[in-house]
């Protein structure tokens, strides 16, 4: 977070202190508005830049046998350029590890799914699950140690966790 701040100042203040020497080299003619209007615009531009290049990167430090399950892109009222075309914002994982047990004839398998959020500050989020491969259920394993609750849902058949666990 504090990498991308300090980008953004310096691009504001390179593009800036350039249409200032470009304005001072042409003898003031161009208008003073220009110089911060080019300094903000350059601000604006890193941070779109960063936004569309964000997924890709982070895609790229992952291992090679890591799946994706889902994106998710968001837009948002203070990056206009969202609207144009919606960046992601969110994205979820399976890094290819699950156990497998069999208990009372069903087939049970766990595995562990990675979210990825774009944030102002990067976050990581793990959720352990459960996968009933014989009644097409899955249960979402809770995060505390303390909490009993557990939730069970019915999948269908496509579901690309069902497809690459069980098939």
């Amino acid at each position: 977070m504090i990498w991308h701040l300090i980008a953004v100042i310096i691009a504001g203040l390179s593009v800036g202190g350039m249409v200032y020497l470009l304005r001072k080299i042409t003898g003031n003619r161009l208008p003073k508005w220009l110089v911060s209007a080019a300094a903000g615009l350059a601000m604006l531009t890193y941070l779109a830049y960063y936004d569309y290049t964000w997924y890709d990167f982070k895609r790229s430090q992952l291992p090679v046998d890591t799946k994706l399950i889902a994106e998710q892109r968001a837009t948002s009222f203070l990056k206009p350029w969202s609207y144009v075309v919606t960046p992601v914002s969110a994205f979820t994982i399976f890094d290819g590890r699950s156990q497998t047990s069999e208990q009372n004839g069903q087939l049970l398998v766990e595995y562990i799914l990675y979210t990825f959020h774009k944030d102002p500050i990067e976050q990581l989020t793990t959720q352990a699950y459960l996968l009933n491969c014989n009644l097409l259920e899955r249960a979402v394993l809770a995060k505390e140690e303390n909490a009993q609750q557990i939730t069970v849902k019915k999948i269908e058949r496509n579901d690309p966790m069902y497809q690459q666990l069980c098939l």
